[in-house]
């Protein structure tokens, strides 16, 4: 096996910055002060540096922005790139602020091993692939050189000894009682610890560090937990600063929309339906609903669409934080028609543009259904046919395009039915007799029929009542 290792050092701070030049830093709690723990370029140039007190930095940046670290929002961004990483491993594991991916088992699906790498090197859907990566036997090995050796690449597993020789026994334990009890025999670096005789040593300190450094090695099963990309995608955003205008929310969302393109990707998936969900701080969340005509996990698209949305959105008050979630995905690009039928091809972005501007209510198309009953045999839907094959309407003489929602009772003249003057019928169109299962059975005669004006008319005779209706127009 072959384990790839890639450390983000910096995604603490990543979580909050988003790009901005202003000083930025993050915190952690060390005996009761709050230490700066990772700080931008602009703090740095202020003079704030990585184990400075808090108050110190303060001081010398005093519009320096500092946050408490939140492992939990890195454990999401982590994920996040996991599901990118997907597309080249089935196998993945986490570390501290590192990403294992196991690479050999799917070098041939990549046309080798020089090939795999350089494609996920070169990804430009990848989510800022770290410098910071090694390629080792083990799973402990490449989580090591890639935090202590960027850049390393063993392949052998007889050829990691002299790799790890020189690398501080501190760095492979956290252990603090362990440490003190090697260095007491005189141990300070794996190559130390790797001279001795196995079974001296393990008399001497235990069988933990024995079997650590086997696994380091690949001499022993490294069992680890792999990760399972979920089911439905969510993620949050928590905002630095609130927004009081909708139109501002592009910006800050385009990070969740590209985590949620990474995920589709990983899947070979596309999405059709977003759900939004904007907080406040003293009013019920804001909520928007962003459909696709058609599935996509392009980026550029679904930000563009949202940017429509956010045209007609009006807040309550200011948002603080963000919430994408997709709970349906299918396919990307699946397969449509039969074998020689090519699918069709259609350009919807006009369309979608409108529904997002106007509302989905306000663009709708038109679909047939098989009922011999005029005011029945058509249905909205979407603008775009969908993937399931359209019903067609009823057999029959083809009726006006104009059709009323519901049949207008007309009045009767001498006998005659009348609509701005009494009509002249031109002739039999059809008699239909159905609905009788539904409970709205009908029985009708149809004619063609003309006004005084000009006008030609689709009326009926109801053959029960004898009433007469106008059902549509011709011209």
């Amino acid at each position: 096996m072959l384990w790839l290792g890639l450390y983000f050092p910096d995604l603490p701070l990543e979580v909050f910055w988003a790009g901005e030049d202003s000083p930025l830093a993050v915190t952690r709690r060390s005996r009761g002060r709050d230490i700066i723990d990772r700080c931008n370029e602009p703090a740095r140039a202020a003079g704030v540096r990585p184990g400075m007190p808090l108050n110190a930095a303060l001081a010398l940046a005093p519009a320096l922005c500092p946050h408490e670290r939140d492992r939990k929002a890195e454990q999401q961004r982590l994920e996040s790139i996991a599901a990118w990483a997907w597309n080249y491993s089935s196998r993945i594991s986490f570390d501290p602020l590192l990403l294992l991916l196991e690479v050999g088992g799917s070098a041939r699906l990549f046309g080798g091993l020089e090939s795999l790498l350089q494609r996920l090197y070169d990804d430009a859907r990848a989510p800022a692939v770290t410098r910071h990566r090694a390629l080792a036997p083990s799973p402990g090995a490449a989580a090591l050189l890639a935090r202590l050796r960027p850049g390393s690449r063993v392949e052998k597993a007889e050829d990691l000894m002299p790799v790890l020789a020189d690398i501080p026994l501190a760095r492979l334990t956290r252990d603090e009682k362990l440490l003190a009890l090697m260095r007491g025999i005189g141990l300070s670096s794996i190559g130390d610890t790797l001279a001795l005789p196995r079974p001296e040593l393990a008399r001497r300190v235990g069988p933990a560090p024995v079997l650590l450094l086997d696994r380091l090695l690949g001499l022993a099963p490294d069992p680890r937990p792999l990760w399972q990309p979920p089911e439905v995608f969510e993620q949050r955003l928590l905002l630095l600063a609130e927004i009081e205008q909708a139109p501002a929310l592009q910006f800050p969302a385009r990070r969740l929309v590209e985590a949620l393109c990474t995920f589709l990707r990983g899947r070979d998936a596309a999405a059709q339906r977003l759900h939004w969900r904007f907080l406040h701080r003293d009013a019920p969340p804001s909520c928007l609903e962003q459909g696709l005509l058609t599935p996509t996990n392009q980026p550029a698209h679904i930000l563009e669409l949202f940017r429509q949305h956010l045209e007609r959105l009006r807040l309550p008050e200011a948002v603080v934080e963000l919430v994408l979630r997709v709970e349906d995905w299918q396919a990307a690009n699946p397969t449509r028609g039969d074998l020689f039928d090519a699918p069709r091809k259609q350009d919807h972005a006009f369309l979608e543009r409108l529904q997002a501007r106007l509302g989905e209510d306000a663009v709708r198309g038109l679909r047939g259904r098989p009922d011999h009953r005029p005011e029945n045999a058509w249905a909205y839907r979407e603008p775009v046919a969908a993937s399931a094959p359209e019903e067609k309407p009823a057999a029959g003489e083809e009726a006006p395009l104009w059709l009323l929602p519901r049949p207008r009772r007309l009045r009767q003249r001498q006998g005659r039915p009348w609509h701005e003057g009494h009509l002249e019928l031109e002739g039999f169109s059809r008699r239909i007799e159905t609905g009788w299962w539904d409970g709205d059975d009908v029985a009708r005669d149809y004619y063609r029929a003309r006004n005084p004006a000009g006008q030609r008319l689709w009326v009926y005779r109801d053959r029960r009542s004898g009433h007469w209706y106008l059902q549509g127009v011709f011209e």
